[in-house]
């Protein structure tokens, strides 16, 4: 190691997507992955910062799509993300020459790395590259509950990521199986988690159904990161689009799996239903300072982070009055009268990621 130079972690979005690497995007069929997907190459195209207001490099970017058509869902999906289009590729078909000459085209796969190269060696600008879903594209003669097969794939596509200064961003169905640790719930061999640098979680809020939360697994390049939540609502136009929420919500994917498999078992409370229950009852007489509800449940036991679950889950609005050196937040339940500040839009805003 003496010889080795040290670098620093490039990140297309900071903390969560690193440039040059594997980074997996979990979820089941309908969760909004693909949304996702959209909302972020849009705001690579054009630079846009990100939902928690980081900065966003801009370039292009590579999209390696099976499931949605590119006429009716990719390209209405990606205008009403405001992306800048002429910046977005589609990679899925290869043209060939056979012995004879004749020109054929066949299907990309990423175990034809060769093809990958071409591209990215002609896009030099592209920082985003979307595979959605990895199982549609490993190849006929990969078994994707292999091991030795995912990683001869993946392999020269994570070389050619770090080469080519771009973050791939890859989509994995979750398994219908019941598991303890949500990183293992991705479809496939766990070589797809092994690979990936960092492991994201999309899932809908379990009080909620409208509710997207993108919540962390792994990460092995930054700390371990805070969740979003976000909902997909029609525009104007009734394009559907992403509406991302500005606070960032303290739940991990393994927490939000223990509460599924509660759930779906003995229907034990969890100590977030606990809090639901302790906040409902403090709050039921009115609005109270938001420190004091913290001092509160600190003396009965209550963790401040289960404390700002259980505020989510219960839409608990804030709000804080006075002046900037001042200013004095209040929590009160959705269900009480009297309209606050936070009604008008000054807390708890939320960030749109389409524009008209």
């Amino acid at each position: 190691l003496a010889d080795v130079e040290e670098t620093q972690v490039r990140w297309l979005w900071p903390g969560r997507v690193a440039l040059g690497r594997i980074t997996l995007l979990v979820g089941r069929p309908g969760e909004g992955k693909s949304f996702l997907t959209m909302d972020m190459a849009a705001r690579v195209t054009r630079g846009l910062p990100w939902p928690d207001g980081s900065e966003c490099p801009e370039g292009s970017v590579l999209l390696i799509s099976a499931e949605d058509d590119p006429r009716d869902t990719v390209r209405p999906r990606l205008r009403a993300h405001n992306a800048d289009l002429r910046r977005i590729h589609l990679l899925s078909m290869v043209r060939r020459t056979d012995a004879d000459g004749s020109r054929y085209d066949e299907m990309f796969t990423l175990a034809d790395a060769e093809a990958l190269e071409t591209v990215l060696r002609a896009h030099r600008d592209c920082r985003l590259v979307v595979v959605d879903p990895i199982g549609s594209f490993l190849g006929g003669r990969t078994d994707a509950h292999r091991d030795n097969d995912v990683r001869s794939v993946l392999v020269p596509v994570a070389r050619l990521a770090e080469q080519y200064d771009a973050a791939v961003l890859v989509v994995a169905h979750r398994r219908k199986s019941p598991g303890g640790f949500a990183d293992d719930m991705a479809l496939g061999s766990r070589a797809f988690t092994g690979l990936a640098r960092a492991v994201w979680h999309v899932s809908r809020d379990r009080d909620n159904k409208q509710r997207r939360l993108l919540l962390p697994g792994k990460n092995n390049l930054a700390a371990e990161g805070r969740g979003l939540a976000f909902t997909i609502a029609p525009r104007p136009d009734g394009a559907p689009a992403i509406r991302w929420e500005s606070d960032p919500i303290d739940l991990t994917a393994d927490e939000a799996l223990r509460e599924e498999n509660a759930d779906a078992g003995e229907g034990r409370r969890t100590a977030v239903d606990d809090a639901i229950a302790w906040l409902q009852a403090t709050l039921a007489d009115g609005s109270l300072p938001a420190a004091e509800v913290l001092a509160m449940a600190d003396a009965d036991g209550i963790a401040e982070k289960t404390l700002k679950r259980a505020k989510t889950r219960l839409g608990v609005r804030s709000w804080k009055e006075g002046n900037r050196e001042e200013a004095t937040w209040f929590w009160r339940l959705p269900s009480q009268a009297g309209k606050t500040p936070a009604d008008d839009g000054q807390a708890d805003r939320v960030a749109v990621a389409s524009l008209s």
